[in-house]
């Protein structure tokens, strides 16, 4: 079975993506609508979920909240067969999904290949799974009000599947927030 490390949005980034794609349902007919948006770092088949969740918190211990900017434009990952808004400065997170695929294959897990990693050119902000793709090319700007768009991601999930349900989330790691001193 795959599962998914996911980079999520806090509540008001999610809200505002909300708000701006209410519209599209009716359009798209997808399979299944998300209420959490969020950015696939790396997938993994069969891990051994205790020893997974001990790599991902210590591996994400330096990690603070950090900001995304995001394309309006829809697009549509071939292999997650998901519709999407493309993420603009995709450097950090290309280079956090680099390090958790590197250090997960070195403690043996059965992750994709570095070279899938470093050949992306695009990152994908996930808002729905499956749906009508032909019509995405007609589809003018998501983000028209607010074109240049900023979104915090606030912590880490694995999920055990795509089906967008809450019972799908195995393990939630918080990020550090830069504001609060501990």
């Amino acid at each position: 079975m795959k599962y998914y490390l996911v980079a999520l949005l806090d509540k008001d980034s999610g809200k505002t993506i909300e708000n701006s794609t209410r519209n599209l349902i009716k359009r798209i007919k997808p399979k299944k609508k998300t209420s959490f948006y969020g950015v696939v770092l790396e997938t993994i088949e069969d891990p051994d979920i205790v020893k997974l969740e001990e790599i991902i918190r210590d591996l994400s211990k330096p990690v603070r909240r950090f900001k995304i900017n995001v394309f309006g434009k829809l697009s549509y990952d071939e292999n997650l067969k998901t519709i999407g808004l493309n993420v603009e400065n995709f450097g950090y997170v290309k280079r956090l999904s680099r390090h958790f695929n590197s250090t997960l294959s070195l403690h043996g897990f059965k992750v994709r290949p570095e070279e899938a990693i470093l050949d992306s050119e695009t990152v994908q902000l996930i808002l729905y799974n499956g749906g009508i793709t032909k019509d995405l090319e007609t589809i003018q700007d998501v983000l028209r009000r607010n074109p240049e768009a900023r979104f915090k991601v606030d912590r880490f999930q694995i999920w055990k599947n795509f089906n967008f349900k809450k019972d799908s989330v195995v393990v939630n790691i918080p990020l550090v927030d830069p504001n609060i001193i501990s």
